[in-house]
Parts: C-alpha cells; sequence; structure tokens
C-alpha cells in the first residue's frame, strides 16, 4: 500500500489581528502572504500616498476593487487612470500606484520577484516538495500594461468566476455575491501540486478544511471551519480538502490566485486574456 504524504494545514491570515509587514512614510499599511510560486500582498492605501515598486523583474497583477481614482505610473512613460474596479497587469520594472481616495489593493507577485516574497509574513526558503515548482521564467520586457474593467465582464453561469492570466500568475476574480452561500451547494475538492492563496475583500466567510487520513493515525487533523472577516487571506496547500461559502447578508467579494496558470482553465477556455499570451507562454515553458 502506498503511504498518503502528510499534508501541511492551511495558513490563515486576518489583516486587523496582526501588524503590517509593511508601512509607507504616508502611513499606508501592506500585510503580505506568499506560497511556493507567488505572494500576495493586500494594502490599505491612503489618499495621495505612492505605493512603489523598484526594479522588479517580472509583471504583476494590480487589482483594484473600490470606485476610487487609481493612478498607476510605469517608468517607460505609460500612465494608467482607472475610476472603476478593474485588473491590471503592470510591466517589470519600477512603477507607482497612487489613489485619490483611501482605498484597498491589492498585488500579486510570481517568485521571481525576490523581495515582495521576502516580505511575507510566512516566507521561508523551506518548500513543501508536493508543490510543483514555478516553470516560467520572469518576463522583463516592457510590454503594454493591461487594463481589465470588471464592468466588461458580465457574469456568466457557464465560466467559472472572472479568471485572467500572466505569464506565470493566474487569478480569479469571482463576482460580488449578496448573501450567504447555498450551503448544499458547496464545492469540497483538493490539488495535487499546486496551492491557493483566497483573498477575501468584502464580507464574512468560513473556510471548510478537511486533512486526508494517512497510515499513521497520529498524523489526522480534525477538520477545520476556520471563520474570516475581510480583508483575509488563505494559503492552501496540495492535497488539503477545501471549500469556502460566503456567511451573512451584504456583498462578498472573493479571489483566488495560482501560479503558474491553471492548465484546466485554460483549456475549459475560462480565461479571458488567454489569447494574449499564447505565444508567450509557448516560447517561455
Amino acid at each position: 500500500m502506498t503511504a498518503v504524504p502528510v499534508v501541511r494545514a492551511a495558513f490563515v491570515d486576518e489583516m486587523d489581528s496582526r501588524r503590517a509587514d509593511r508601512f509607507t512614510s504616508g502611513g499606508s499599511r501592506t500585510w503580505s502572504v506568499c506560497g511556493r510560486n507567488f505572494a500576495v500582498a493586500v494594502t490599505e492605501l491612503r489618499a495621495d500616498d505612492d505605493l512603489v515598486e523598484h526594479d522588479l523583474p517580472d509583471e504583476y497583477m494590480l487589482l483594484l476593487p473600490d470606485e476610487v481614482t487609481v493612478v498607476v505610473t510605469h517608468d517607460s512613460g505609460q500612465i494608467v487612470t482607472v475610476t472603476e474596479p478593474s485588473l491590471l497587469i503592470v510591466p517589470a520594472g519600477n512603477s507607482v500606484v497612487r489613489a485619490q481616495a483611501p482605498t484597498t489593493v491589492v498585488r500579486v507577485f510570481a517568485a521571481h520577484a525576490e523581495e515582495p516574497m521576502q516580505r511575507a509574513t510566512n516566507y521561508t526558503d523551506q518548500h513543501d516538495p508536493a508543490v510543483a515548482p514555478l516553470v516560467t521564467r520572469a518576463r522583463s520586457d516592457t510590454a503594454p500594461m493591461q487594463v481589465h474593467c470588471m464592468s466588461d465582464v458580465p457574469d456568466d453561469p457557464s465560466r467559472l468566476g472572472r479568471i485572467f492570466r500572466g505569464t506565470s500568475l493566474m487569478v480569479n476574480w469571482f463576482p460580488t455575491r449578496v448573501g450567504p452561500r447555498d450551503t448544499e451547494t458547496l464545492t469540497p475538492h483538493s490539488h495535487a501540486d499546486f496551492e491557493q492563496m483566497s483573498v477575501t475583500l468584502e464580507g464574512d466567510f468560513v473556510h471548510h478544511f478537511r486533512s486526508p487520513w494517512t497510515p499513521r493515525m497520529s498524523e489526522w487533523r480534525d477538520d477545520q471551519h476556520v471563520g474570516v472577516g475581510s480583508p483575509s487571506m488563505a494559503l492552501i496547500p496540495p492535497n488539503l480538502v477545501h471549500t469556502t461559502r460566503w456567511v451573512g447578508e451584504g456583498d462578498h467579494m472573493l479571489i483566488d490566485v495560482f501560479a503558474p496558470p491553471r492548465e484546466d482553465f485554460l483549456a475549459n477556455g475560462w480565461v479571458l486574456n488567454a489569447d494574449g499570451y499564447r505565444a508567450v507562454a509557448d516560447d517561455r515553458r
């Protein structure tokens, strides 16, 4: 009989429960959590403060969930202004994010960017062998900044969420859900060789986790039902059975992060900007 490998517990981080990992001179606060292949940073950005990244070796994803005017400047000369919930893909190099009013900003970095990885509260140079390594190379060329407005992507029940990819990253930004999730339609599942980061930005949620039994009873863990508010991050390791439900009334906003991009999502035709990355992906894998 083949032994079932020990499965790590999920790492759940609520922003309000601890001190931020990084502060700007203008008082903005950032909390960061990483997996093997990516780091996610959630920032409470103050009005007219600058969120700066220097010398990034790879593009990154920038998620702006609020109806606030945000200006993103890149050292290539590109300047983009958005006024509604949007996902941007920002090229490698230097960039500055500035908002006209207080807002929450989410940035997703591939592991090629060592500094954002090392800022994470759970950073370690020891890796879970169950997680397949990142096989893409950093995209160092200065491509045009991409802007994807969520208002341009209507909800489609035949498609899983609103999925976008970069060279090394993939994000699924689910449409905002109102009221609690139906507890008779949950979707418990696991992933064999990659991590998932679930980021909550609005509303209350419960993450449900179940560890597989191994032949050694000493390794068994009870099911977990972890309630979180927003914002929060949950890093879900390979082979951990999981599902998430939104609870209570009001709006609920959830984002899932993966790296590298998921081939099953691509094969199903769910990735909204897949065509712009076919040549790059073929060249860099």
